[in-house]
């Protein structure tokens, strides 16, 4: 997946600013400078995953909806849910379900 760290710290900002929350505030509470927060949500810097999950989970917002800028794009049953389930894995697990899902569509009886 090729990550568009500009858009992410966009939808963090407005989230953060819609939430009523400074940027010192989250920093504080999250324990990450305030330096970091203002070039995370600039794009100017990178966000690890431990780091994004919990600032999604600090603003009470979905990994899905920060990553895609169209929610109502998920077809069929790949929906929120499984997505953030599939995003939590680790990279092993995440090779494991992708060949997995690909066996089965290559074997899906018509």
């Amino acid at each position: 997946m090729n990550m568009n760290f500009s858009n992410i710290g966009k939808r963090i900002q407005a989230t953060r600013i819609n939430n009523k929350i400074t940027q010192k505030e989250m920093a504080e509470f999250l324990g990450l400078s305030l330096n970091y927060v203002s070039k995370l949500e600039h794009g100017r810097t990178k966000i690890d995953l431990k780091t994004f999950m919990r600032i999604c989970d600090f603003l009470n917002i979905s990994i899905y909806d920060v990553l895609n800028e169209k929610s109502e794009n998920i077809i069929g049953y790949m929906d929120k849910d499984l997505y953030e389930l599939i995003i939590r894995c680790n990279m092993e697990k995440q090779k494991f379900i992708y060949h997995m899902v690909k066996l089965l569509i290559k074997n899906q009886v018509v």
